[in-house]
């Protein structure tokens, strides 16, 4: 197997730095596109062959040193008692969302997480067979603070007022909540290491909505409880706060092995205030796939430069692969990051 994005991962030595994108599994690759052409999201990610077969597209088509499981973070919680719904234009909601004290209590922890689960780690172990001598595969999950955002509102949300009101206003309920998930959501975690996962990773969409202060009481206690509970695992672990830049050096103290850095903030300037502890991933500008080949690969070593002094460097993107990037750009992106940083390790 390569095993750069590992070693990156746990600041090893490595011959050039690896590159993987968040949604690398998705909607810019033709396809991807044809196969969700025949069937609906949630079918795709519960059936085990299809979401297996989306998982491991992008990597031969553009080439990356790993593969991420294809899913949704709100399909996680669907055996605590939510109620999942997609619809095609709006996407993931449940129908029964978490407004009251009493809401949190009938919500479940289930000792066995293949409860209703059972498909994500039968896809993971065809992925894990498929990718044994190319890639390591990349499990993950929601974040409690951003997956609790999604039961309390019921839906996404462009201001997560009723969230933030429950936060505030009721907080021993919301901590209850943020426990509860945080729980199930290391359990989940730990099922798909032991399907196959090598490394995991857990996506906090929503972390930018919490103040410094806030994030700190909030958020923080409950991101160190999952990742303490999954160290057993042994894999590499991966944190990404989307739009958290004020919180960065609380979230250097989380335990993550790695942590993803948005394109708001310089790469540099990170890797200063997260030390000497961590590898950092990230954080090219999603929409350069527009740009001319030269720009492209001007983003690329002045990403390259600014990770440089980091423990160890994963190249990714600041955010998701967008829906109608052109997969030769990404392409593009992708052999230059691997061509520059090994004539720079050499």
């Amino acid at each position: 197997m390569n095993d750069t994005f590992l070693k990156a991962c746990r600041g090893e030595k490595v011959q050039y730095t690896p590159v993987w994108l968040m949604r690398q599994a998705g909607r810019y690759l033709p396809e991807y596109q044809k196969i969700l052409a025949k069937l609906d999201f949630l079918t795709a990610c519960r059936t085990p062959e299809i979401a297996a077969e989306i998982t491991l597209q992008p990597v031969d088509i553009i080439g990356v040193d790993a593969a991420i499981f294809y899913s949704d973070i709100t399909t996680t919680v669907v055996p605590m008692g939510m109620d999942l719904h997609y619809e095609v234009g709006k996407g993931p909601s449940y129908s029964n969302p978490v407004r009251t004290a009493a809401d949190v209590d009938r919500l479940m922890v289930p000792e066995d997480s293949s409860e209703g689960l059972g498909f994500v780690y039968e896809a993971q172990k065809i992925c894990a067979r498929e990718l044994a001598n190319k890639v390591p595969l990349i499990g993950f999950a929601g974040a409690p603070f951003t997956v609790s955002a999604y039961m309390i509102e019921g839906a996404g949300s462009t201001s997560f007022a009723i969230t933030r009101r429950m936060a505030f206003a009721d907080t021993p309920t919301f901590k209850n909540l943020m426990n509860k998930v945080a729980r199930h959501t290391a359990n989940y975690l730990k099922a798909q290491a032991a399907a196959g996962a090598n490394a995991l990773m857990l996506f906090d969409s929503h972390a930018g909505l919490l103040g410094p202060r806030d994030y700190r009481e909030l958020n923080l206690p409950f991101v160190k409880q999952i990742i303490a509970d999954i160290k057993s695992t042994g894999v590499p672990i991966l944190y990404f706060g989307l739009g958290a830049h004020a919180s960065l050096e609380a979230i250097s103290k989380c335990g993550a092995d790695v942590i993803g850095i948005d394109y708001g903030l310089r790469l540099d300037e990170a890797v200063e205030r997260l030390g000497a502890n961590v590898s950092v991933q990230g954080n090219i500008e999603p929409y350069v796939f527009f740009r001319s080949r030269q720009e492209i690969q001007d983003r690329v070593v002045e990403t390259l430069a600014f990770g440089k002094n980091a423990r160890g460097h994963v190249f990714n993107l600041g955010h998701g692969v967008p829906q109608h990037a052109p997969v030769d750009q990404v392409k593009a992106m992708v052999d230059t990051v691997h061509e520059v940083s090994q004539l720079e390790a050499a």
